[in-house]
This record gives C-alpha cells, structure tokens and sequence, in this order.
C-alpha cells in the first residue's frame, strides 16, 4: 500500500509533469494525482493566464482544488515565456518546501520547456527596443514571414494562438536574431528530478473529443461570456486572440463558427502532439487504453519510491 506518509516524504524535490493535447484530460488526471500523492497543480497553460477568459479556455476546475498560475493577468496584458518561467520555478521550490508534490500540468510545451530545459536562455536575451519599434508597426502576417525567414524550425512549433500573438512574435524574432553565445543550448539549471508523462491519443479520438468539447462550451454560455469581454476589450488584445474567442471575430453563420473553432482546436491538437514527441525523457500514455489511469498511478507511484531509472 502507498501510505500518505511514505508519499510526503518520497515527493521531496521531485517534480511530476503532465503534458498533452488539448481535450486529453490531463487536469482531471492531474487532480487526481494531486489527491493521491499529496500535491499541488502549476498551471502551464499559456490560455489560462487571462481573467475573465474562463468557459472558453476550460477553466471547470473542482472548487476544492488549487491550481497555481491561472487568472494572472487581464486580456489585455503582455505576459512572457520567461515571467511564467520566474514564477513556476519559485513555486515548485516552495511546494517541495511543503513536503507536498509540484504537478506542472497543461499542453503549453514552450512553457514546460522554460521549467525543464530551456532550448534557449531567454532571461539573458535584453528588450531589442528599436527592433521591437519597427516590428510592432508590421502586420502579423509580415511578421510570421520574416521569422519563417530567420528561423523556420521556431515558426513550425507555433500552435495558432502563437502565430497570430504580435508580442509572441516579436520575441521570437528578437531571441532568433541576438548573438549565437546568449541562445546557446543548456540543461536547466534548476535540476529538478522530474518525471514527465506525456498524454496521447489518435488524431480522430481527440477531434471527437474536440468537437465535443465545443458544443458543451457554447451551451454552458461561452457567447455571453465573450459579449461581456467585449464591453471592456478589444479584438486586438492577446487574451481575445485566443481560437476560441478569436473565430467569432467574423459575419458568418453560428455553423461556420462552430466549424471554424473546431477545425482550430484539431490545429493545436495535432502541433502540440509533434511537440511532444521531442522530449526523449517523457514516458507517453495512450488514453484509449481503459487501464491507463491505473498505469499512471503505479508510474508515479515507483517514481517516488525512486525505483524508475531515468536516461
């Protein structure tokens, strides 16, 4: 048996990472880990960061449970890779002061990567302001060319959101073009004993879940959510970028709307599924498989008696 006890003392410095597309079901798997293992939930959700931007991003998490780094900031505001980074880093260190066990959840994989092993450090990387006067005067399309220009691989690993986000774009741009010895790669520096499992599905089996998804926001009242946004932000401000707000933005039918936002969901979907791909040390859990919340728990459970030997 894993006794609360053993699993207090176990999650001393050690960090447990639930990643995956959208619509996978993480959270809820994570909720339950954090009720068996004595945790904490971390937010990595680059969509979860805006007030008032609940039913349309899924914010239906259980009343009785914390999750950390959401409602940060208002639709309007700036918010950076390397702030989400400060804050999660100083917030895993004082869970673990806790006794208690840091789950970093969510399908931002740019944002696990600025905890885990950052590709490039960007906290050295200082404001260009004179580059950033002339980009933020270019339309995003241009934007998105020149970086397909400067570095392509970056622009592929954009989910929609990104690649239609100015400021997100900027960055890039800006950290793409400083001197090589500032984007070097390099292991974090953090060094946390972490173990990340890495939700999977068929492209068809999320698309379902997907548009199924869809269908219950707009019932539990998405609409009248995004009027109210609209009666204090704007359009044009990164939290109303978002796909899921971003598509009403148009004179078409509900229908096309609806299609629109779905077809956007299996975007991000399929790009986070190839981003993931990449972590060599992520342990992947086919969600089709009945049994995989048993699987899960048992990983986790040897992972804190120190029994998986990592690479």
């Amino acid at each position: 048996m894993f006794s609360l006890a053993l699993a207090i003392k176990s999650s001393m410095g050690k960090l447990l990472i639930i990643s995956g597309p959208t619509a996978s079901g993480k959270t809820a798997l994570a909720v339950k880990l954090a009720t068996k293992f004595n945790g904490e939930l971390i937010s990595s959700d680059s969509r979860q960061i805006y007030k008032y931007l609940d039913i349309g991003v899924g914010k239906d998490h259980p009343k009785d449970v914390q999750i950390h780094l959401i409602d940060l900031i208002e639709p309007n505001q700036k918010f950076s890779v390397s702030q989400f980074r400060k804050l999660a880093i100083d917030l895993i260190s004082e869970i673990q002061a806790k006794n208690k066990l840091p789950i970093l959840v969510g399908g931002s994989g740019f944002y696990i990567d600025a905890v885990i092993n950052s590709k490039y450090n960007t906290l050295s990387i200082k404001p260009n302001l004179l580059l950033r006067f002339i980009l933020f005067k270019l339309p995003v399309k241009f934007l998105q060319q020149l970086l397909k220009i400067i570095d392509q691989k970056t622009l592929l690993k954009l989910n929609n959101s990104d690649l239609n986000n100015p400021i997100r774009l900027v960055r890039k741009i800006e950290i793409s073009l400083s001197p090589f010895p500032q984007r070097e790669k390099r292991r974090s520096r953090e060094g946390f004993d972490y173990l990340h499992l890495s939700l999977t599905a068929p492209r068809q089996y999320l698309y379902d879940r997907i548009d199924a998804r869809v269908e219950s926001r707009l019932k539990l009242g998405h609409i009248k959510e995004l009027k109210s946004l609209l009666k204090k932000y704007k359009w044009s401000d990164p939290g109303l970028k978002i796909s899921a707000y971003k598509v009403f933005n148009t004179i078409v039918s509900l229908d096309q709307i609806k299609q629109k936002w779905k077809y956007a969901e299996h975007r991000d979907a399929r790009r986070q599924l190839t981003w993931f791909k990449k972590y060599t040390r992520g342990i992947f859990i086919d969600i089709t498989n009945p049994n995989y919340q048993k699987e899960v728990f048992k990983i986790v459970n040897k992972f804190l008696k120190n029994l998986i030997i990592k690479n």
